[in-house]
């Protein structure tokens, strides 16, 4: 059985590879400030991260799926920052990273208050209607 939602944040992690090997003169200059992209791209990995690895790898400890995926969320930032010094007219940043980082456990902090609130209603309804 194939895990479909490794492969989502597989997916996700290959679109802001490929955003960042974009060399800095072909970036638009009418983007949104840059701290923005990357907290708003790395909220979204740590999202499909976290529901992820609900699903596999921690099951119901959310607390360590969170660390979980702020961590990998994180690295993979780092990991990005660093190919970024290979990319013409882009460098490393600090800064960038560190909005990745925080992107990441927002992501994953947002993903599990929506999975809560979703595992609440569904066994609220099973309760309600004998479902």
């Amino acid at each position: 059985m194939t895990n479909k939602r490794g492969i989502w944040v597989l997916v996700w992690m290959t679109i802001i590879f490929i955003g960042s090997s974009i060399p800095g003169d072909d970036i638009p200059s009418e983007m949104p400030p840059d701290y923005l992209m990357h907290f708003t791209e790395y909220t979204i990995l740590g999202g499909l991260i976290y529901w992820w690895c609900i699903e596999k790898i921690l099951v119901s400890r959310a607390s360590m799926s969170i660390l979980f995926s702020s961590i990998l969320s994180s690295g993979y930032g780092l990991f990005d920052e660093f190919h970024q010094y290979f990319v013409p007219g882009r460098s490393p940043d600090m800064a960038d990273w560190m909005a990745d980082t925080m992107g990441g456990l927002c992501g994953a902090a947002i993903n599990m208050v929506l999975l809560s609130i979703l595992k609440r209603r569904r066994s609220w309804t099973e309760k309600s209607y004998g479902g």
